[in-house]
């Protein structure tokens, strides 16, 4: 799966469940290191934690909710994928950089 169909199956999916949610989280990956949540999900996910550990006041839970159920779950649906989805994101919290290796290995690219 592309960067661009990783874009659109992801900002979908969040539309439909978190109205608004994907241009919070975007504008803030933004504003901290000018680039999109979508090039830092899949290239730099340790900023992508940064700026999700900054919006939720260093509490995991969300972070690992939001990471499980709004970045990985449609992702992985499309996929038929679904039986990785918690040890990317234990990985994604514990480990970005195999988080990255894993999700590129997945998406194949």
């Amino acid at each position: 799966m592309d960067r661009s169909r990783v874009f659109v199956v992801v900002r979908r999916f969040m539309e439909g469940r978190v109205p608004g949610y994907f241009e919070v989280v975007d504008m803030h990956c933004r504003k901290m290191f000018g680039r999109g949540c979508i090039d830092l999900f899949i290239e730099e996910p340790e900023k992508l934690r940064e700026v999700l550990m900054n919006k939720y006041s260093n509490d995991v839970h969300p972070v690992y909710f939001a990471m499980k159920y709004l970045f990985l779950r449609p992702i992985l649906l499309e996929l038929n994928k679904l039986d990785v989805e918690e040890e990317l994101a234990t990985l994604f919290l514990q480990n970005p950089q195999k988080f990255r290796e894993r999700l590129r290995q997945i998406l194949n690219i």
